[in-house]
């Protein structure tokens, strides 16, 4: 067996620095889980087990029966369905108008396309709370139809069916392939539309899941826009449910756990499938020339 010299051995530099980082992993790592422990535990405990001083994080007697028993009370697998509608439609329309427009800002360069990106970068500079209630309004009486889209999806769905970050971002990769590809396909006789979807969109899967993961979970998350835009209990998304249920005093703190167990599970999941692509996405971004 070959033996292995002291020169062939490769120590990490800034050993120092890798030390400090560690430690400070090790620290912050268990603060950043321990509440979705508590969580878990507090979901497990009977009604008042929760209001016990000194509290306990592991209960004394487990009621597994929580989670069945949210179902009985309220139409949960109805709030997910509305939230998950919400999300794809956005979603769809989203990353398509998304990837046209940082495609056309990118590769074919319009008159003013200096300015478009810098009203796309003034409104990121809007917050969200300024916007709502001329929102609300454009939704109670839409544009030219005049149609009433309060308690639907599309109050919600419409308003984030452009988001300029995703434009940018999409753009920014866009703008790190070569011109030669596009050139050499127009040269062969494809359309724009093919060099787009033919050409394109394969190289850009990572970076199109960062857009799709990053866009589930803004709407996913989102709490005001659904309130204010669906009121009616039958439109609830899952945030808005257990803000009412929490606000009505008729449900009880450990059915709130187990609401908001139920609600981490969906990005969980996500995050799950989609960290391959998330890890690619980071390193193709992060790549400059």
């Amino acid at each position: 067996m070959a033996l292995i010299t002291d020169s062939e051995i490769k120590v990490p530099k800034y050993k120092g620095a890798y030390a400090i980082i560690i430690a400070i992993l090790s620290i912050g790592i268990p603060i950043q889980i321990f509440p979705f422990i508590w969580l878990l535990s507090s979901s497990l405990k009977g009604i008042r087990d929760i209001f016990e001083l000194p509290p306990r994080l592991i209960p004394k007697e487990f009621h597994f029966e929580n989670y069945t028993q949210v179902f009985k009370l309220i139409p949960l697998g109805h709030y997910f369905y509305n939230t998950f509608l919400i999300a794809a439609l956005t979603i769809a329309i989203q990353v398509s108008i998304s990837i046209l427009a940082a495609f056309a800002l990118s590769k074919l360069k319009p008159k003013g396309s200096k300015y478009i990106l810098l009203f796309f970068l003034a409104t990121m500079m809007i917050p969200n709370e300024a916007t709502m209630i001329p929102t609300y309004l454009v939704m109670r009486r839409f544009p030219i139809t005049g149609w009433n889209l309060i308690n639907t999806p599309w109050a919600v769905v419409l308003p984030w069916s452009a988001w300029a970050w995703a434009i940018l971002l999409l753009k920014g990769f866009f703008d790190g392939l070569p011109d030669e590809l596009f050139d050499a396909a127009k040269i062969d006789g494809a359309s724009t539309m093919q060099v787009l979807i033919s050409v394109m969109l394969p190289l850009s899967t990572p970076i199109i899941a960062i857009v799709v993961l990053q866009t589930f979970l803004a709407v996913y998350q989102q709490f005001a826009f659904p309130l204010i835009m669906m009121p009616d209990s039958k439109a609830w998304t899952i945030t808005v449910a257990i803000y009412n249920m929490e606000s009505s005093g008729n449900f009880g703190w450990h059915l709130i756990m187990v609401l908001l167990v139920y609600a981490t599970i969906p990005m969980l999941i996500v995050f799950l499938f989609a960290q391959k692509y998330l890890v690619q996405g980071i390193k193709l971004t992060g790549i400059k020339g």
